[in-house]
């Protein structure tokens, strides 16, 4: 009976490591999470990235207000670029924006610059 009590005591502690993982996992990701002009991002290097034809294509040279994107079924103004203070060397750098929603989840890159 004693050899029972003490799996059912280690069960119930690896039990609850196994469910604070998550919880401790979700706060150091929270304390990476920027809001800059109501975009949300991951701050730190996305590493390599595809941002997307709206920039490979040189579109964000004409179309600075990113209109092209726009559905306009979201009330929500999406930004291309937010400037911003951040960790990188050049004055602009890429970061994973935080998906919340379709228009995010297809334009998962967002470009944070320093102000002038």
């Amino acid at each position: 009976m004693k050899r029972q009590s003490g799996f059912l005591k280690k069960a119930a502690l690896f039990v609850a490591m196994l469910s604070a993982v998550p919880f401790v996992a979700s706060r150091s990701a929270q304390a990476e999470m920027r809001v800059v002009n109501g975009q949300t991002y991951w701050e730190g290097d996305p590493g390599p990235i595809n941002p997307g034809p709206y920039w490979t294509t040189g579109q964000h040279k004409y179309d600075r207000h990113h209109y092209m994107d726009w559905t306009g079924k979201d009330p929500q103004d999406y930004r291309m670029t937010v400037y911003a203070e951040h960790s990188g060397k050049a004055r602009c750098v890429w970061r994973r924006r935080v998906i919340n929603t379709e228009w995010e989840f297809q334009h998962p890159y967002l470009r944070v610059c320093r102000p002038k």
